[in-house]
């Protein structure tokens, strides 16, 4: 895909999502986050089939449970065969396979395995296993959209191992992370202090391991208007982050400057983050950082992150529950969108 393709939708030509920008990072991890249908998944499925067929290399598919891997893996080859027109795949198991079309005989003509079909929830058993011949993993729908399931606990950690049973610290294998844009509160963008920002398409971290796109879908979405469904959808916040990659949780509401009156009092550790507590009693007004003083005090939500000089806080403590108030009367304030969305947890219950 050196070029971007297209597909039609009634005629019209939509723009499909062109992987060369992405690749000129030479990163590692590689985060596509654009609109419904933009193309993100085929091509990077597209790029690993390629790569098995002329280097003989394997792919990971990725998902975060059994259940949707099952699904996703019955009609992993439906919208991609047509692309190579002298191979046929198939699903075996947990492998994906492909054969020359020279003999239509199964048992004449040998099937080889170009990839794996793997849960995220189960990595942990595939600690010993070897995967030498991997050097893609996709990782779909990495950002969960709303419904029953739920991210792992501390997913991004979990992440991490099977990536390193994978690579095996050899520079091997590239990750394409593969989401639509729901919501920037996620495990990844948390752990790795992802922050998207108006007009920037393109995001590096951690000395280019890392590099996130953000598409501009606006073409794309053009295409998608024409259409009855996309006239429906339009103006809706599904429309949002479906269509035009929108983040319907990165906006500025109760985001503001610390003032200067307040005054630090504590920190807090949630399952989203760390974040000092200050105070203006002048108003009274909360405002929650990401800052923290050098000295602090430290109170956890989390028991088995008890430590020594740290004390153990539970949801309906008074503390919180002033916190929650607050929050109730417009009275907490918040540095950045990230920090709000990572809070939420606490005023929920």
């Amino acid at each position: 895909m050196s070029e971007a393709s297209v597909i039609r939708t009634n005629g019209e030509k939509l723009a499909y999502y062109n992987f060369d920008k992405i690749f000129s990072f030479n990163a590692m991890w590689m985060f596509l986050i654009g609109a419904r249908g933009l193309g993100k998944t085929y091509g990077a499925k597209k790029k690993a089939i390629t790569a098995a067929i002329k280097k003989h290399e394997q792919f990971i598919y990725l998902r975060r449970y059994k259940e949707e891997l099952k699904t996703a893996q019955r009609t992993f080859f439906e919208d991609i065969y047509q692309e190579f027109p002298d191979w046929d795949f198939r699903s075996m198991g947990n492998e994906a396979q492909m054969a020359y079309m020279g003999s239509r005989d199964d048992k004449k003509r040998p099937w080889r395995t170009i990839g794996y079909f793997i849960p995220l929830s189960t990595a942990q058993s595939q600690k010993s296993v070897s995967f030498p011949r991997v050097t893609t993993i996709l990782f779909d729908e990495f950002i969960i959209e709303k419904g029953a399931i739920h991210y792992l606990p501390d997913e991004a950690t979990a992440f991490t191992n099977f990536y390193s049973t994978v690579d095996r610290n050899k520079d091997k294998t590239k990750v394409f992370f593969m989401a639509n844009s729901v919501t920037i509160t996620n495990p990844y963008f948390l752990a790795y202090d992802i922050r998207p920002k108006d007009n920037e398409e393109f995001i590096v971290k951690a000395d280019g391991f890392m590099v996130v796109h953000i598409a501009d879908s606006k073409d794309f979405s053009a295409g998608v208007y024409k259409t009855r469904f996309g006239k429906f959808i339009q103006g809706t916040d599904y429309a949002e982050y479906a269509v035009e990659s929108g983040f319907a949780d990165n906006h500025d509401a109760l985001v503001s400057a610390k003032s200067a009156k307040a005054k630090y009092t504590y920190t807090i550790e949630t399952k989203q983050g760390t974040f000092s507590v200050w105070i203006d009693w002048t108003g009274p007004e909360y405002f929650i950082q990401e800052k923290r003083p050098k000295q602090e005090i430290v109170y956890t939500l989390m028991p088995e992150k008890m430590r020594e000089g740290v004390t153990l806080m539970a949801y309906n403590d008074k503390m919180v529950q002033y916190l929650r108030t607050g929050f109730r009367n417009d009275k907490v304030r918040f540095d950045s969108a990230k920090s709000r969305n990572a809070f939420v947890e606490i005023f929920k219950r």
